[in-house]
């Protein structure tokens, strides 16, 4: 049976959610390499900060229906 990984992200998107923005993260899911409009906007702020493979998320008010696989 596979196990579920959950994280909260809430206190690191929470900055972001009401404009909806681009987040970047660190690939430990601490906090935010780069922010942007465009998920474009956010990874080159992430490449800018040397970070290698970081996870790109939308900042939403709801997550209830989103899971990864």
């Amino acid at each position: 049976m596979k196990k579920e990984l959950l994280i909260d992200l809430s206190m690191v998107l929470k900055p972001y959610i009401k404009d909806r923005l681009w987040v970047a993260l660190y690939p430990n899911y601490k906090r935010a390499a780069g922010v942007g409009k465009t998920p474009k906007e956010a990874l080159e702020q992430a490449k800018n900060k040397k970070i290698k493979n970081p996870i790109l998320i939308k900042a939403i008010p709801d997550y209830s229906r989103f899971q990864i696989f």
